[in-house]
């Protein structure tokens, strides 16, 4: 570890400060214009922030999903993961969506595919990604077609699904919080697991191997799902990263964590030169 980020790491832990807040503080980049609070919808969750690099005005877009068991999170707290992919040569754009106990499934999954729909206006390839929740709610909008077709276009819109520790397979919910987020009725319609047949975009899915927020089985079903049904999927697991670590690892201060943003912009870097194919 570098003496930064051991530096980061000391002043979390005697602060009690987030991991993303620290990272925050030192991840703008020369090479990366910022652009907050821009609209994707008419609700006041319908935010986002655009990490755009300086040389390119219009490169590809990767749409961030944050995590937070959908009823906590922000964009705000991801200006690290912003640079890191700018600096890499992706546009990035954080999305916030509205949370539980405002709306219930699917009116978050629903606010991604509007946020999906509105980058994809200009033309540009845009490619899904989510932490955690946020990988559930982006895996949805890119695997079952309802949610892009709502808006007159098709799940294989989008170039690529990018999910960090996704949770793709959840049932049974226990009584409490997450049986009140997704109703009895269509809880079938909210485990990704269920759409793997497709067709689909291409993906990349990471997981750590002792998460135990959201277990890497989730991963591994989601990728024989897919892979069983021909659609276009890569997946890895890591040795000894947890369920934060995987995403604070985009970070060039953590990168020695976890191998993400290698996979990651080595799998955006083999898509954009094969010229964004969709398997679908």
């Amino acid at each position: 570890m570098s003496r930064l980020a051991a530096l980061l790491s000391a002043a979390v832990m005697l602060s009690g400060c987030s991991v993303s807040g620290a990272l925050n503080a030192v991840s703008g980049s020369d090479e990366v214009d910022e652009t907050l609070n821009l609209a994707y919808g008419p609700e006041a969750r319908h935010r986002y922030d655009l990490y755009t690099p300086v040389d390119d005005a219009n490169a590809p877009i990767v749409m961030f999903v944050h995590g937070g068991s959908w009823e906590d999170g922000s964009k705000d707290i991801y200006r690290f993961l912003g640079t890191a992919l700018g600096e890499a040569g992706y546009a990035v754009a954080v999305i916030n969506y509205r949370l539980s106990p405002e709306v219930r499934f699917p009116g978050f999954v629903e606010d991604a595919a509007l946020a999906a729909d509105h980058l994809l206006d200009d033309g540009r390839t845009v490619i899904l990604m989510g932490h955690s929740a946020g990988a559930h709610i982006a895996s949805l909008v890119a695997y079952d077609p309802r949610y892009m077709a709502a808006l007159g276009r098709s799940n294989c819109d989008v170039a690529g699904f990018i999910g960090l520790a996704g949770a793709y397979e959840f049932l049974p919910l226990a009584r409490g919080r997450f049986a009140r987020i997704f109703p009895s009725e269509i809880v079938e319609q909210s485990q990704p697991v269920n759409f793997g047949r497709g067709p689909t975009p291409p993906s990349l899915l990471l997981h750590g191997l002792p998460d135990r927020t959201v277990h890497a089985e989730d991963t591994e079903l989601m990728a024989n799902a897919l892979r069983s049904a021909g659609n276009p999927v890569q997946a890895e697991f890591y040795e000894g990263v947890g369920h934060i670590e995987i995403v604070g690892a985009l970070s060039r201060y953590f990168r020695g964590r976890a191998p993400t943003y290698d996979d990651v912009t080595e799998w955006l870097d083999a898509r954009a030169a094969a010229g964004w194919p969709t398997g679908c």
